[in-house]
């Protein structure tokens, strides 16, 4: 088999909008709506320009089930152009574009392979040897699918490169709902040689034999799918050697930014010390048109520092104005008070009253895993009386959180800190 070089992406969600950015300029506000279908637009540039055999699209590619106007046309727009340079896409689809609900004109597009609801394999006629290589799908018939698709994927004898495409949760990964559940040891039985898979929107290398990967989200939604986004290269050598090579394509990146407010004696002060913090965070990536930035205020601030900071709307505006002028403009999400009380906590311990039991309370949960656990379920039940299950797992991710005692106790001690705070000083916000 000769050398062959593939683009996988997942997870476009094309037609998805961005949530609480609406307070914008004109123009970051047109970066902001296109950011999901410039992402795709962008893979499409890099599998053009790289001449590669074929493109993997692994479920997912619509936000919606009923996708709008725009995001179909965008998606169509892609593959023609793709067609045209003579490179096939080969699409699976997830939960959010289940096959029952798949828009009928995009069902047969040219130079398009979309999967049904049954593995099969088809052998890409973009490759020179085409009887060596052979891509295996399978789509989700509908929005909820609970059985195991990648247990009815099997390898054809006598190929020289089986490759897998699948949406599916691989070992219950945190955070995404356990849709087409399967595991390391279903994915090595398949007989499989690459995994492209799509669900997890976090870029994930699971194995390296067989390669096991997923290329995260082309585009992050939120302040929980920070850093990076963008789609990957894979190349098969002369020899059989899988390499891969991540191509940054997401137009707008999330970050969380800590600004350490500690010795600061104004608000001018901690401005200038924002700015500073988010001059630099777009100086590796020229792919990026927009940061948008959760200011984590952390260290211990002067009370009457943190007491003008308490006006976020103000605040916000006042960042937005200073920020959209960098090279590469920076939002503001959000700015968030984490800083620690004013007063020593350790001597506050050493006191009587509610104060102090209190915070003995706090360090004995955290340092207690079956009272931390017993907290954890406490929370989580009363969440999910306010809160559909969807929102947390997706965006507080709390079914991840409840995998690691870290999380849950910096959440723990943030609580305290606020607590602490709205006691030792009445004009604290303590609703942040």
């Amino acid at each position: 088999m000769g050398e062959l070089r593939f683009v996988h992406a997942a997870d476009l969600h094309l037609g998805r909008l961005f949530s609480g950015l609406e307070r914008t300029t004109p123009e970051l506000g047109r970066i902001f709506r296109r950011a999901h279908s410039e992402s795709w637009e962008r893979i499409v540039r890099e599998a053009v320009a790289r001449k590669v055999d074929f493109v993997t699209l692994a479920g997912d590619v619509f936000d919606a089930s009923n996708p709008g106007v725009r995001a179909r046309v965008d998606y169509r727009d892609g593959v023609n152009r793709l067609h045209e340079a003579g490179i096939p896409v080969f699409v699976v689809l997830g939960n959010h574009d289940p096959l029952a609900t798949f828009p009928e004109s995009l069902r047969n597009l040219s130079g398009q392979h979309l999967f049904g609801t049954e593995p099969e394999g088809i052998r890409p006629s973009s490759v020179e040897y085409t009887d060596g290589v052979m891509v295996f799908g399978v789509s989700f018939p509908k929005t909820v699918v609970r059985d195991n698709l990648v247990n009815k994927f099997r390898r054809d004898p006598g190929l020289d490169l089986a490759i897998g495409l699948v949406h599916a949760n691989v070992s219950g990964m945190g955070g995404h709902r356990n849709y087409a559940p399967c595991t390391m040891d279903d994915l090595r039985a398949a007989g499989m040689d690459v995994w492209c898979l799509g669900h997890v929107h976090s870029r994930t290398v699971l194995s390296r034999n067989p390669l096991v990967l997923y290329p995260g989200a082309s585009q992050g939604a939120h302040i929980n799918e920070p850093g990076p986004h963008g789609c990957d290269l894979v190349t098969v050598n002369h020899g059989g050697m899988i390499g891969t090579e991540f191509l940054p394509v997401a137009p707008v990146r999330w970050e969380s930014v800590h600004v350490d407010v500690t010795g600061f004696k104004s608000v001018e002060d901690v401005m200038d010390a924002v700015e500073a913090g988010s001059s630099n965070l777009a100086d590796r990536d020229e792919s990026v048109r927009a940061i948008v930035v959760r200011f984590n205020l952390v260290g211990r601030g002067a009370p009457e520092v943190m007491r003008e900071l308490e006006n976020r709307d103000e605040l916000s505006d006042i960042l937005s104005d200073r920020l959209s002028v960098l090279p590469v403009p920076v939002f503001p999400e959000s700015v968030r008070d984490m800083t620690l009380p004013w007063i020593d906590l350790e001597s506050a311990m050493d006191e009587d009253g509610f104060l102090a039991d209190f915070l003995k309370l706090c360090s004995e949960t955290a340092d207690d895993p079956v009272a931390l656990q017993h907290l954890i379920e406490q929370v989580q039940r009363e969440l999910l009386t306010k809160v559909s299950p969807g929102y947390l797992s997706q965006d507080l991710k709390l079914r991840a959180a409840a995998e690691s005692d870290c999380v849950w106790r910096n959440l723990l001690d943030h609580a305290r800190n606020l607590t602490v705070k709205a006691f030792t000083d009445p004009t604290t916000d303590a609703t942040e």
